[in-house]
């Protein structure tokens, strides 16, 4: 009995140490600085078995076929990964995992994602453009707007600072809507028969013949017609270019608005001078002269300005130009100076030739000779009659849409003859031209170009519509202003 219980022992014995024997061949022990084994993705994904982990992404490896670059401008390590509900990831790593296991619910199942969800985030951020002083970013969450167009550094960001003019030689340099102005003379605020207006602005300089004519002008027309004094407009800056706001001409020291209202007999304040309002000529058809206000006094007064040789060209109004024509009588000679134009209402543009002793001035065509009152004034008045109410309804526009109609640039210090950027450098008050602003008309567009692909870019990754660049802009000087007093606009 003790030899059975014996070995029943030493049989028990055996089997255990098979046992361990056994499990240590199969499960030998790991050394403790051994990093932890990560299944391979390339295995798994050989056998049929989803991935356990996704490797980081490297930023020189290419785009897979689902995400989409962005624009050449973009850094290069960026893309804009589309996955397969429309929602983004802008950092190019692929869809991102669920915040909570709620979230998580709501990817599986394809139900609703909570308001706070993040899913519909897209942004797209580039870096700075040269020549511009903005990055393009946009970002679609909560209302987020699509990239904005770039800032350019235009001349008449130059130009619109400078406090006084250069002390040179008279010149009027380039042409009335792209050139500079040397040794420009002011026009003193007050005078005998003229008052300037909108003093603020900075922009009662001219060339020296023009400020000579606008003195004898306002005396003549005080003396000759009876005009009480002549209210100034804008005339130029103290070194001229394009201005920050207002007008495209005006740039050589050449050009000068003159107010249809005649001067009060009293002198006017600082204040006055940039509040008081200015009467339009129109009627309420915004299409014919109003005779309370238009009267002969007017049409003596632009009649005197034309008669002067130095003057080429005065623009009004084509209800104002029409006015004239019916109230010219015989003498018809002076009407061919005068051309209609939008605005104009409330004022009239007086230009004086190019100075004769001056190349460097680009002159205007003269005029043809004609008193254009015939088709030509019909058809500028076609141009600017009144919009009337459209009957059908209106078309439908898409909720929210991205225009890649690129908008117009800036007149550029390159647009300008060399001659402006030395005059901007002239003491005193010398401007400092910074590098953006030297861009070339060229590198502008391809710039603007560029924008444009980013906004058609982030439109089509938000799933927004696009509305194309040659759709039609609304011209807003097609539509004159009608109220009998409006605030004297830029133009």
């Amino acid at each position: 009995m003790r030899a059975v219980r014996l070995f029943a022992l030493f049989f028990a014995l055996s089997l255990a140490g098979l046992f361990l024997a056994g499990a240590a061949r199969l499960s030998p022990v790991a050394p403790a600085y051994a990093e932890p084994t990560q299944p391979d993705p390339q295995s798994n994904a050989k056998d049929g078995q989803p991935a356990l982990a996704k490797p980081s992404p490297d930023p020189k490896a290419a785009p897979a076929s689902g995400e989409h670059k962005l624009p050449a401008f973009a850094p290069g390590n960026g893309f804009l990964t589309q996955a397969a509900d429309g929602s983004s990831d802008a950092e190019g790593g692929g869809a991102t995992e669920p915040d909570s296991d709620a979230a998580a619910k709501d990817v599986t199942t394809g139900s609703p994602p909570p308001e706070s969800s993040t899913a519909r985030t897209i942004t797209l951020t580039t870096e700075p453009i040269a020549g511009t002083s903005t990055s393009i970013t946009a970002s679609l969450k909560a209302g987020g707007a699509a990239p904005k167009w770039p800032e350019f550094v235009g001349a008449k960001k130059l130009f619109g600072v400078v406090k006084k003019p250069a002390p040179l030689a008279a010149r009027a340099i380039g042409y009335y809507s792209r050139g500079c102005l040397s040794g420009a003379e002011a026009l003193p605020i007050d005078g005998p028969a003229w008052q300037e207006m909108r003093l603020s602005r900075n922009r009662n300089w001219g060339h020296p013949q023009l400020i000579s004519l606008i003195k004898t002008f306002a005396d003549d027309a005080q003396k000759q017609d009876g005009w009480p004094g002549l209210l100034v407009g804008d005339i130029a800056q103290p070194r001229g270019g394009p201005m920050i706001t207002g007008h495209a001409s005006h740039q050589v020291g050449l050009d000068a608005d003159i107010w249809l209202t005649p001067m009060p007999k009293r002198r006017l304040t600082r204040k006055e001078r940039e509040t008081l309002n200015a009467t339009s000529m129109l009627d309420d058809t915004g299409v014919a002269v109003d005779p309370k206000v238009f009267t002969d006094k007017q049409v003596s007064l632009i009649k005197r300005a034309a008669s002067y040789p130095e003057v080429e060209r005065i623009f009004v109004h084509p209800a104002i130009k029409k006015a004239l024509c019916t109230a010219a009588g015989t003498d018809r000679q002076w009407l061919g100076k005068v051309r209609p134009f939008y605005g104009h209402y409330y004022h009239f543009h007086m230009r004086i030739k190019c100075p004769a002793d001056f190349a460097g001035c680009k002159p205007q065509p003269p005029p043809t000779g004609d008193d254009g009152c015939g088709k030509e004034v019909d058809q500028w008045l076609s141009k600017v009659i009144p919009a009337k109410p459209s009957m059908s309804p209106p078309i439908p526009k898409p909720p929210q849409s991205v225009s890649v109609r690129p908008p117009a640039p800036p007149i550029m210090l390159a647009d300008l003859p060399p001659e402006c950027r030395a005059l901007l450098a002239a003491d005193p008050d010398p401007v400092p031209v910074p590098k953006e602003a030297l861009m070339s008309r060229v590198a502008v567009h391809q710039v603007l170009a560029k924008a444009a692909a980013a906004r058609a870019a982030f439109a089509r990754s938000a799933g927004l519509a696009i509305v194309p660049a040659s759709a039609a802009a609304a011209h807003p000087a097609l539509r004159p202003h009608v109220k009998k007093t409006t605030t004297a606009e830029t133009k």
